[in-house]
């Protein structure tokens, strides 16, 4: 013990401290590298960490189906049509008035579209046919909407005609709709209402 405390040599006793002290660091720095080995095992490699960047967790990633659900045109599976004359009987010279329902029954959204092909307000009387707003392209029948329906949604619609008669290539009629029974049968974008009964007197 005394010996280590006190060593003995031809040299000087700092030589021998400084050598014993550059051994333990030595030994220390071993100790340490052995350590850091070790611990590198044990932890995710550096691939595993880079595969979740920042940007990969804060952007959801885009379903390109849900855009096409949203751009889906609706058919009569996925919307219920009614109208109803408002009111049943019309006095001259009154305009007939009609209220539309349009009630989505799918699934999923679609868009209804008022000024897509297949819409068109029929005028009958028996086998009469009075009046059709694809007649004349200028027709104000229906007013332009494209509606993005969710299901279970409602929207109301009103339509009104103006008593007269029309003919294909918007060509004039002079003949005018005389008093008694007439039905409007409602249909847009393809999808079909129940026929409508009212009154002219």
């Amino acid at each position: 013990m005394d010996g280590l405390r006190h060593p003995v040599g031809a040299e000087p006793s700092e030589v021998y401290w400084k050598r014993r002290l550059a051994v333990v660091i030595a030994i220390a720095v071993v100790a340490l590298m052995i350590w850091l080995v070790i611990s590198s095992l044990g932890s995710p490699s550096p691939a595993s960490t880079l595969s979740h960047t920042p940007s990969d967790s804060m952007t959801p990633a885009v379903n390109p189906t849900s855009a096409e659900a949203l751009n889906r045109p609706c058919t009569s599976a996925d919307v219920a049509l009614a109208i109803g004359a408002n009111p049943s009987v019309v006095p001259a010279p009154g305009k007939p008035s009609f209220d539309i329902t349009i009630e989505q029954i799918g699934d999923s959204p679609c868009k209804l579209d008022t000024a897509a092909d297949g819409t068109e307000l029929l005028i009958m009387s028996g086998s009469d046919r009075i009046f059709s707003s694809t007649d004349c392209p200028d027709d104000a029948t229906f007013k332009p909407q494209a509606l993005l329906l969710q299901p279970g949604a409602q929207e109301g619609l009103t339509l009104s005609w103006d008593r007269t008669r029309s003919a294909a290539g918007c060509t004039t009629v002079s003949a005018t709709p005389k008093p008694g029974t007439y039905k409007a049968t409602l249909t847009i974008q393809g999808i079909t209402a129940e026929v409508a009964i009212f009154n002219l007197s």
